[in-house]
């Protein structure tokens, strides 16, 4: 019996590509996205009910109303970004409808029909995916910069500390996963993104201003970090550097030939570890206004 080893990542990266797609999943037009899938969503369940005469039926009633809130909410989070930069609240309010559907499919559903179950799954997966891409994005704001400041004294929580939960690695499946499920559209080529060396934080500092930032190691040639969406305020999280891919094989203890012959094919999930570095600040080419017109520069102490 074998264990699933690690396999290098030794994916070409892009930075114009991965930023722009942090970029595009953080913006309010995506926000605004998941916010309309919601409400389609809970329009095509409240008609469905009506058409076989089942309101008030269990609890799927609850459900549409339910679907109706997230996006109430997710407009609120969008106010909150608008008015104050806050773009924490979005992780939950967004993560909140992509991970309802345990308690959805515990209703009964059965008197759907085929092409209304089809239909159903359909604009479910599609607000499930928007949505949930939105949350990861952000995900990485929450904790990992604070972990960083007490990464001496972290003890058993370093595994949360080295585990990226955000974007971690290349964006392309990622992007066309997302095409699939026609959350976006990827341009012939990637815009160029400046990088403005001008702007920079280390991890644990609070980060100077909301965007994309990239590690010094990617400038510095390395293929096997990723980028990271800043939120201004928060404590700046550490740089990833991606050990290699490891295969998730399902063989493992139950058939070693078939162990093997997994592991050969398998792409694999990113295994990382935080590391140092230097954040540099990453423009959004599609920005309208000069980037220096609204520059909110903030810098330590004594720096």
């Amino acid at each position: 019996m074998t264990e699933a080893k690690l396999t290098p990542y030794d994916i070409p990266r892009n930075l114009d590509q991965d930023a722009w797609y942090l970029y595009q999943i953080t913006a309010i037009s995506h926000y605004e996205l998941c916010a309309r899938l919601c409400e389609e969503f809970a329009e095509i369940f409240n008609t469905y009910l009506t058409g076989h005469g089942l309101h008030g039926a269990a609890r799927l009633d609850y459900w549409v109303s339910r679907y109706l809130t997230h996006a109430e909410n997710i407009r609120r989070g969008i106010g909150f970004i608008k008015n104050g930069g806050d773009y924490i609240p979005m992780v939950d309010i967004l993560n909140a409808p992509a991970t309802d559907y345990r308690g959805l499919v515990e209703q009964p559903l059965g008197w759907m029909s085929d092409e209304q179950r089809k239909q159903w799954d359909h604009v479910f997966g599609r607000l499930s995916y928007a949505c949930g891409i939105g949350s990861t994005a952000l995900r990485n704001n929450l904790t990992k910069g604070i972990h960083w400041l007490n990464r001496r004294s972290i003890g058993k929580d370093q595994v949360y500390l080295d585990r990226d939960d955000s974007n971690a690695g290349d964006a392309a499946t990622a992007i066309q996963s997302a095409e699939k499920y026609g959350v976006m559209s990827a341009p012939a080529s990637f815009p160029t993104h400046r990088v403005d060396v001008g702007q920079w934080v280390t991890p644990g500092e609070r980060c100077p201003r909301t965007g994309v930032w990239v590690p010094k190691q990617w400038l510095d040639g390395a293929t096997d970090f990723s980028l990271a969406f800043g939120v201004e305020g928060r404590p700046m999280q550490p740089a990833y550097r991606i050990k290699g891919l490891e295969p998730n094989n399902p063989f493992i203890g139950y058939d070693e030939e078939m162990t093997a012959e997994y592991e050969a094919i398998a792409t694999g999930s990113p295994v990382t570890e935080a590391v140092d570095t230097t954040w540099y600040f990453v423009w959004d080419p599609m920005h309208k206004t000069d980037p220096v017109d609204n520059l909110r520069l903030r810098r330590e102490a004594g720096r």
